[in-house]
């Protein structure tokens, strides 16, 4: 068995392929499942993929392998998958091929066959690449974007639900486009009709806040909790929020905590692992715990979370759950203020070695 053959197995294999990169945990297990048994069974391109995802920290539990397993598949996949892709072109061949060594030229082949995955990959490649250089012109910056936003619009006009998302978020934006957040919500709103689970939580944003549509407080914890129930974690914060402060929904506190305490433990998400803190802190649903809070604040301050640094800083200087240090407490407000663009408080740090 080469390809699947099986609307099944075809239908997990792009399942698996689109929820790898759309936030979506649970589809993304329940895809991983279908196409592990397939591999077993001798598909070629599942083990490959298999293989490839393997190597992922967070792949799903379906998708760990062994090293030896992950060997075996991929000496039983790898020259079938490189003829496919080297000899026929084939678009899905060339993208799971560039996945094993992120090579960006069997990528923009892929890209270039239509295939939906290499099409949004390839755009978020390049719209990441031009925000993160600095020596980037101006004029470089606007034809990497326009290019990024023609990807999207490619695979959105397949009707891939990531390319809409992806869309929607260049709307949002203004990437390579006009801002237009009545276009943005309508490619959100195609997306979240397919089951995208960062799109749903969108959806929830723009209720909540009133962008486009009327302020729906409670219409946007619905869309919230369903993307929470397939494991996105916007959503899943989200959620937790709205029961934390009752907006939109029964204040429920500890169900709070029981969403951010999952956050913080098993998908170590840095403003969970924060709100988590916050609660522990200030005993909002959960017993009152200094110490077990700072702890989280150090974990999701060396994410890169300013407001944890910032709590820190109070910490030491208050000595709540810590022992005073106005030394510490220092170090930390610096931090601070250079996780959010503070150039001299990133210069003060350098000079002092911290």
């Amino acid at each position: 068995m080469l390809f699947a053959d099986s609307e099944k197995s075809s239908n997990a294999i792009i399942r698996l392929l689109n929820s790898r990169a759309a936030g979506s945990p649970r589809a993304y297990e329940e895809a991983a499942s279908i196409v592990r048994e397939d591999a077993e069974k001798g598909g070629v391109l599942q083990q490959f993929i298999l293989a490839v995802i393997s190597r992922d920290a967070d792949a799903p539990e379906s998708a760990r392998l062994s090293v030896g397993e992950r060997e075996k598949f991929f000496a039983a996949s790898r020259d079938k998958i490189r003829e496919l892709a080297e000899l026929n072109s084939n678009p899905l061949a060339l993208y799971v091929l560039s996945m094993e060594s992120n090579d960006m030229a069997l990528l923009e082949q892929a890209a270039a066959g239509g295939n939906v995955q290499a099409l949004n990959a390839l755009g978020t490649i390049r719209l990441t690449g031009a925000f993160r250089d600095a020596t980037i012109t101006s004029n470089v910056l606007e034809r990497t974007v326009n290019r990024a936003f023609k990807c999207f619009k490619w695979a959105a006009d397949q009707g891939d639900p990531n390319g809409f998302y992806n869309l929607g978020m260049c709307y949002m934006s203004g990437y390579g486009c006009q801002k237009d957040a009545k276009m943005a919500f309508d490619c959100f709103k195609t997306a979240a009709e397919a089951g995208h689970p960062e799109a749903i939580n969108n959806i929830g944003g723009f209720f909540r806040d009133g962008i486009v549509v009327r302020k729906n407080p409670e219409l946007s914890v619905l869309w919230f909790k369903k993307s929470s129930e397939l494991g996105n974690e916007f959503g899943v914060l989200n959620y937790g929020l709205a029961l934390l402060s009752g907006q939109g929904a029964e204040k429920n506190q500890a169900g709070a905590v029981k969403l951010f305490r999952y956050l913080a433990e098993n998908r170590a998400h840095a403003e969970g692992m924060h709100l988590y803190g916050m609660c522990l802190m200030r005993g909002m649903g959960v017993d009152k715990d200094e110490k077990a809070a700072v702890g989280w604040f150090e974990k999701a301050a060396a994410k890169g979370f300013s407001m944890s640094m910032d709590n820190l800083s109070t910490c030491y200087e208050q000595g709540v759950g810590v022992e005073p240090d106005l030394q510490k407490s220092l170090v930390w407000k610096m931090r601070a203020r250079a996780a959010a663009g503070d150039r001299i408080a990133a210069e003060w740090l350098k000079a002092n070695d911290r």
